[in-house]
């Protein structure tokens, strides 16, 4: 993938994600005008994770899903800047991870259209957004630490290919079930808990990978840490429904990519 190919990727993503902040409060502007903005009714029996449903408030679900469509449009607007003339895998794949952030926001279609207690093709497709975008995030963050190398570049366009049809397979197949609709806007899906389980092990393992290479090449450099806080930030934002984690997850998320993004930057500057 040429520079200028992947700038207009990432230009394109600064411009969807900027229309999509619109578009979602708008929206949401209009409904709490015409006081038609609806939450939750009931609450299952198979809840959140105990620290994320304490406090439980509903605006706090909206806050916490603005966070990504704001966070996405600051981080691919700084990307293009930054990144420009840069010859960075690592951005390819990290722009990935952005895409399966602002997949999140489609989870805000729920509460702006009622469809707490719907079993239309709209509820499903909101589910199979979420969970593509689910499984894109952690895997893109993955293969950020591991295909990076100088020597992975001619396979850029083979490993996304691989990314977006390994994360189109598993939104395919893992069940829905449209009769509950979680606290956070999200359709419970089956095997939840340990989709939950595996999705947290790549991310642990994505960062054991970027500390061991950072060690072995006697790097004294912060990217590791960075990316710690960015997908702890990110878990937190994706599951928060109390405006404490709206609040962890935004500054984890946005001070983990900081970090991640001016070291990456630094290096790239020194080659």
């Amino acid at each position: 993938m040429t520079i200028k190919t992947r700038n207009i990727l990432i230009l394109f993503l600064l411009i969807f994600s900027l229309v999509m902040l619109l578009t979602n409060a708008t929206f949401l502007f209009y409904n709490l005008y015409k006081g038609t903005l609806i939450g939750p009714d009931t609450f299952p029996e198979e809840r959140l994770p105990g620290f994320f449903v304490r406090g439980y408030n509903f605006k706090a679900v909206i806050v916490s899903l603005f966070i990504f469509l704001i966070f996405v449009s600051a981080a691919s607007y700084y990307i293009y800047i930054q990144f420009e003339k840069t010859q960075s895998t690592e951005i390819i794949f990290f722009s990935a991870f952005l895409c399966g952030c602002l997949a999140e926001s489609i989870r805000l279609c729920i509460p702006l259209f009622n469809l707490w207690h719907s079993l239309s093709t709209f509820l499903i497709f909101t589910g199979r957004v979420v969970l593509f975008g689910r499984t894109l995030a952690p895997l893109a963050l993955l293969f950020d630490a591991v295909f990076s190398g100088t020597e992975q570049r001619q396979y850029v366009e083979r490993n996304l290919v691989i990314l977006a049809v390994v994360s189109i397979m598993i939104a395919m197949l893992i069940p829905l079930d449209t009769a509950i609709v979680l606290p956070n806007f999200c359709v419970r899906w089956g095997e939840g808990k340990a989709f939950l389980i595996i999705r947290i092990l790549i991310l642990i393992t994505t960062a054991v990978s970027l500390f061991v290479n950072s060690f072995t090449m006697g790097n004294k450099e912060k990217a590791p840490y960075g990316f710690l806080v960015l997908a702890a930030g990110y878990e937190v934002c994706c599951y928060a429904s109390s405006f404490v984690a709206a609040g962890i997850g935004a500054v984890l998320l946005f001070s983990g990519t900081a970090v991640y993004l001016e070291n990456l930057h630094r290096q790239y500057l020194w080659k």
